[in-house]
């Protein structure tokens, strides 16, 4: 028998001998947009982030998640744009959920192993790397936390703390909202009466939370444009490739060895109906199922880890509404609870204790060092893509950002190498021909880029990173006022716009003579880089007497 105390030391000690060495890497990926570069999170206003959309002001993307901003605001206060500060909170949250785990178990299964073994299995499983080292990943770090407090809480005969602690999960990831179905689902199983007065009060709350969700979007699920493919899937297209998105899922949940960190276009190629493997994963779908509903009286609890994964897996399954992608690792943060449930009962029945500890210690073991080379793998954006281009590369996204990193390495050649390949995937892609014209620019001649930049505006007249190195060619020519106009563009279209952004606008404004302007446009920029010192030396300048 494990005390509370001690499962609490446990969980800490064993996300730091899994995490710990991700602490040193640097903002990754969308942590660059989301922290590095985003204004927002310069201040503590709560009630702003209650009224606006995870991405500024750019409602069509369909994310509402004012409790993540929120705690990315605090962090800020603490930490500025320290990385491993914000890495820090996110380890110390997925210890807490391990914990609380552990308190569930207890309460489902009473105390011995299985609580033990459920939360250990938790913890160190390796696909959580990018819920857990990705910075942004807090969203489901929270979500789940709140979730299974709010569980926990409920089934302790709580009403105004659960719903308070679901409504705070909702808030951080909107996943969150199958937690009504859990507790059907719980009472069910366990054969438990339920409180229809309470549960009613949950079940007011998700109201409340959509409501309040539509109140900033305009709309409660993600709209077309935000959509995989722009929502040009059909349903059956859709159904068809969550089978063969499933037969990854498990590849992840049984052979964590490969992880991507991302699965947009083409790493999953699509399916239909005269696809075989699409046809295997729908039907071990329902296998699955099948296996847990007919299992349910032999051992409940077995049956309920299953269902639970299956549940909370919904929301993202792309199986009753669309989504803006097909997969991510971090999806399997919720659904791992119930799995991980299921797994320890399995692992407590194992009659041998020498086959328990082999088992558990080399499970153990091989998970940290997973989990240790995982979070290498995440060190900078360079690390990053480069695995990404090696696990999937058909990834039309891992191609660009390797390809980006690469140039910004001053590996010229190499970089257009990449990007080519990933044009292969996606001929008309206005970034990748963007990222392309980038390394045709030599000694700040544009004229090899300009035929790739003006093909990519064509595309998508309105794509900003189009209009930003269009205004570094213009400025480079001395074109100076169709610079700032570019730069304009550029920073109205970026959601979380740099600071050498503003910077170069700042300074094509300063050209033409607008040092108002200039200022506010350098001033923009030093409160996203304070550190910045060409931008505090312009600053500086302008503002002297």
């Amino acid at each position: 028998m494990v005390s509370n105390r001690t499962a609490l030391i446990i969980s800490l000690v064993v996300v730091a001998l899994c995490y710990l060495n991700s602490l040193p890497n640097e903002f990754v990926f969308d942590d660059g947009a989301i922290v590095g570069s985003n204004p927002a999170i310069r201040t503590i206003s709560p009630i702003q982030f209650l009224k606006s959309p995870y991405w500024s002001s750019r409602q069509y993307l369909g994310i509402y998640r004012p409790f993540t901003i929120f705690s990315l605001s605090v962090d800020y206060a603490i930490w500025k744009r320290w990385a491993p500060g914000f890495r820090l909170t996110n380890l110390g949250l997925h210890a807490i959920n391990g914990f609380l785990l552990f308190l569930l178990c207890t309460n489902l299964a009473g105390e011995g192993l299985v609580p033990l073994a459920a939360m250990l299995i938790y913890l160190i499983h390796p696909v959580h790397t990018e819920a857990v080292t990705s910075i942004v990943g807090r969203s489901d770090l929270f979500a789940a936390g709140f979730f299974m407090a709010a569980w926990l809480l409920f089934r302790q005969g709580k009403t105004l703390w659960p719903a308070v602690l679901f409504f705070m999960a909702m808030l951080s990831k909107e996943n969150a909202i199958v937690l009504p179905a859990i507790l059907l689902l719980d009472a069910w199983l366990s054969k438990k009466d339920i409180s229809w007065k309470r549960f009613s009060a949950i079940a007011a709350v998700a109201f409340a939370y959509l409501a309040l969700r539509f109140s900033v979007l305009g709309s409660l699920g993600i709209p077309l444009s935000a959509q995989y493919m722009a929502g040009h899937l059909s349903y059956a297209v859709r159904l068809m490739t969550s089978g063969r998105v499933f037969i990854q899922y498990l590849r992840l949940i049984f052979f964590p060895v490969d992880v991507a960190g991302d699965y947009d276009f083409n790493a999953i190629p699509l399916a239909h109906f005269s696809d075989w493997d699409a046809w295997l994963g729908l039907l071990l779908i329902a296998a699955i199922l099948a296996f847990a509903l007919l299992y349910r009286n032999r051992n409940w609890i077995v049956s309920f880890g299953i269902l639970f994964a299956v549940v909370v897996f919904v929301p993202s399954s792309n199986w009753i509404m669309p989504i803006s992608v097909l997969m991510a690792e971090r999806f399997l943060y919720l659904p791992l609870i119930g799995l991980s449930i299921t797994g320890a009962v399995i692992f407590s029945r194992l009659h041998d204790p020498r086959h328990q500890r082999m088992i558990g210690a080399g499970g153990l073991i091989g998970a940290i060092v997973l989990c240790n080379g995982h979070d290498y793998i995440r060190r900078n954006d360079h690390t990053f893509f480069e695995n990404m281009v090696r696990v999937v590369p058909n990834s039309a996204k891992a191609r660009l950002g390797y390809g980006y990193s690469l140039l910004t390495a001053g590996h010229r050649d190499e970089a257009a190498r990449q990007l080519e390949e990933g044009l292969k995937i996606i001929p008309d892609y206005p970034e990748l021909l963007t990222t392309l014209a980038l390394t045709r620019i030599k000694d700040n001649n544009c004229s090899e880029a300009w035929p790739l930049l003006n093909r990519a505006l064509s595309i998508d007249p309105l794509h900003a990173d189009t209009h930003r190195r269009m205004g570094d060619c213009y400025y480079y020519e001395g074109k100076t006022h169709e610079a700032e106009a570019m730069y304009h563009q550029a920073v109205d279209g970026i959601s979380y716009p740099d600071a050498l952004l503003f910077f170069m606008w700042g300074r094509s404004l300063e050209d033409i003579g607008q040092k108002v302007s200039a200022i506010a446009a350098y001033e923009r920029g030093a409160l996203i880089d304070p550190g910045n010192f060409l931008i505090q030396q312009k600053l500086a300048v302008l503002k002297s007497p």
